[in-house]
């Protein structure tokens, strides 16, 4: 069977997640912890050097590091209609790298923002460590905190990642004019790529992904952009209700 070690409120994650399901792929998830699961998962694939995050997909002796590469894959073994159309390949490849700066800008506003928060760093925390229990571990957590933002090269009071995902965002708006698909007449990875940039905006019913334990209600988002993109917000609820059952799965 498929293994897919994900973070289960990651957008990335959820790219591959998503994919997978939509081809009706058979495959078990399996929780990533970061820092210690990054050690585990780097003796398990013999590779302690480079660069390396979530999801990945082990399929077999087979090793997929990347959610564009999974999502792939899963059209390659899965059934249902494609994602990837052959003749749309190259505009759908350019929409996930739109979605990968996105998300990479999304990533950084919100560490920004919650980083120096004490509700952050005991969310960071391992989950073994019981509720009441944390915190005691709030040092822990805040260095987990300050190791993830060293990681992606995260600045405070960088505007940069802003002006990123703001572009990013526009560029969404203006591209589907109203429509409900980016490319061509149909569902494609280029929806659920853009679709989920907008998680750290204003995140989609819980139902379809679990907010970050420990962040109250509304999780983590930017609260002045949430009026700003309303519409594609409005867009990308109706593209879950359409396309993905709560809870994992086809609509």
């Amino acid at each position: 069977m498929l293994e897919l070690t994900a973070i289960a409120f990651s957008p990335w994650s959820e790219k591959a997640r998503f994919a997978l399901d939509h081809h009706r792929c058979d495959y078990r998830e399996l929780a990533y912890e970061p820092i210690v699961g990054e050690y585990v998962l780097r003796w398990q694939m013999r590779r302690p050097f480079g660069p390396l995050t979530v999801p990945v997909l082990r399929d077999g002796d087979r090793w997929l590091t990347d959610s564009f590469d999974i999502a792939r894959h899963a059209e390659s073994i899965g059934r249902g209609t494609p994602l990837f159309p052959k003749d749309r390949l190259a505009e759908i490849a350019a929409w996930n790298r739109r979605s990968e700066a996105a998300l990479a800008a999304g990533r950084a506003i919100l560490m920004q923002g919650f980083a120096q928060t004490r509700e952050l760093a005991i969310a960071a925390l391992p989950d073994r460590i019981p509720e009441a229990l944390k915190p005691l571990f709030l040092p822990v957590g805040q260095w987990r905190l300050r190791s993830f933002m060293a990681k992606y090269s995260i600045r405070a009071g960088d505007r940069a990642p802003f002006a990123v995902l703001t572009a990013e965002l526009d560029a969404l708006e203006q591209a589907l004019a109203g429509g409900r698909y980016l490319v061509g007449d149909a569902f494609s990875h280029a929806d659920i790529a853009m679709a989920l940039t907008l998680q750290q905006v204003h995140p989609v019913d819980p139902s379809y992904i679990v907010r970050m334990a420990g962040l109250g209600p509304a999780g983590m988002n930017v609260p002045e952009l949430e009026s700003r993109y309303a519409g594609l917000i409005a867009w990308r609820d109706e593209l879950y209700a359409r396309h993905r059952r709560p809870g994992g799965g086809l609509a």
